[in-house]
């Protein structure tokens, strides 16, 4: 089957699609991925076809989103992703020619307009619990975080909450809607709420111990376990990596991402001191920022690396809770301090802590006083150190991704495909 996948958005958008794009490229079907372009290298490199996707996410531009966690979201949509939904739409219909089926990403809202233009099955690919906005299992919001304390009164202050997204997202949405009319296509439900989903295939890549189904989710939701992009190191980092790690105890690993380490500032010096004064061995993943003054011993700064590379080896990992990172971590079977920022990160944070294999520390009071303590109680805890482990030792990333294969499969062949012009 030939299949187009894509996404829109950072990197930690990106990854997942191309995990599913490698499996399903090992199962002998057609992958193809659809994404901004600043992407190709990364995307060619893994021997998947490419076809660009707009908008482009120049580092900037998610940065000046990023850097207003209030307000981000909505900058998002009205600045970038929707004034720009016909560039999107016609981008789309191009890669999607010839396709069996669509599997597409949170942002890409005009997958329903091309799917049913050219007679598509698709997918939604819902990454994190905060996309299915349930009201059942209530989630931190950045732009009212109070209202994750009123869950103990039950649904309603939830349904209230999520009314209220969904008619300005509404007004948001404006020239996606208008795009239907124009295409004489239907749309069902809120812009960002029930129009998003497909009937066919919601895929909710994550794990039921970080965000179980609910009632509320679509009727076509499949829960299967986090995707895991196999990257490693370039050969150079490889060396560094191994060198640093057999030359003493475990360290602790400082990330940012690849979106908010934009906005470290002098967040890798706080980490660097943190780390001596309590005797700790740090690795930092710094991007493009100034390695901290430390010595080459004790701190080892690189711009990138795959966390599976290192995550399995720390004594703790702090992170900044985009939710990639949150499943490397679960993964490796490690304790973890979350600093959340924006958009999904403050309510992945509270997941884990929930969990009991985590900790959070505010964006808004991270000093090197308030890092030292919030890490060493992270690191002295060894129920929370056990209670990864045990969470580690419970997922199944082979199985996981075998059954997301298997559902996109069964979705194709339950999904005869209309002969509709586009």
């Amino acid at each position: 089957m030939r299949i187009v996948l894509a996404s829109l958005g950072s990197l930690g958008d990106l990854f997942p699609m191309l995990a599913v794009a490698q499996a399903l490229k090992a199962q002998g079907h057609e992958p193809v991925v659809a994404a901004p372009a600043a992407y190709e290298s990364r995307i060619t490199a893994l021997g998947l076809p490419f076809h660009p996707l707009r908008p482009d996410f120049p580092p900037e531009v998610l940065t000046h989103i990023f850097g207003d966690p209030v307000h981000g979201g909505k900058r998002l949509y009205l600045e970038t992703l929707f004034p720009r939904v016909r560039e999107t739409y016609a981008d789309l219909m191009a890669a999607a020619q010839g396709a069996d089926a669509l599997v597409v990403g949170e942002l890409v809202y005009v997958a329903p307009l091309v799917a049913a233009k050219l007679g598509l099955p698709w997918a939604n690919v819902m990454l994190s619990p905060t996309t299915f906005m349930s009201a059942l299992d209530p989630c931190v919001l950045t732009w009212f975080p109070a209202g994750y304390h009123l869950r103990h009164l039950g649904t309603w202050p939830q349904r209230i909450l999520l009314n209220i997204a969904r008619r300005m997202s509404n007004k948001w949405g404006a020239p996606l809607t208008a795009l239907a009319q124009e295409l004489g296509v239907e749309t069902h439900g809120g812009v960002l709420f029930e129009g998003k989903f497909s009937p066919h295939l919601v895929l909710a890549l994550f794990s039921p111990a970080f965000g179980p189904l609910q009632r509320d989710w679509p009727a076509a939701s499949v829960q299967t376990g986090f995707p895991f992009l196999a990257q490693a190191p370039n050969p150079e980092t490889a060396a560094r990596i191994t060198a640093f790690l057999a030359a003493g105890p475990a360290p602790v690993v400082f990330t940012l991402g690849t979106t908010v380490v934009h906005l470290a500032h002098d967040f890798y010096q706080i980490a660097a001191d943190t780390a001596q004064v309590l005797g700790r061995r740090a690795v930092l993943l710094m991007g493009k920022n100034e390695p901290p003054k430390a010595p080459a011993d004790q701190v080892l700064a690189l711009d990138f690396a795959p966390h599976a590379s290192l995550f399995p080896h720390a004594a703790a990992v702090v992170q900044h809770g985009g939710v990639g990172g949150c499943a490397e971590a679960l993964r490796a079977g490690v304790p973890v301090l979350t600093i959340p920022v924006g958009f999904d990160q403050p309510d992945n944070a509270e997941r884990l802590r929930r969990m009991g294999v985590g900790a959070v520390l505010p964006h808004t009071r991270v000093s090197q006083e308030t890092l030292e303590r919030a890490l060493r109680a992270v690191l002295a805890d060894t129920d929370m150190a056990a209670r990864a482990k045990a969470v580690a030792a419970a997922m199944d990333p082979e199985g996981d991704m075998a059954r997301n294969v298997a559902a996109i499969e069964a979705m194709v062949r339950r999904a005869p495909r209309a002969s509709t012009a586009a």
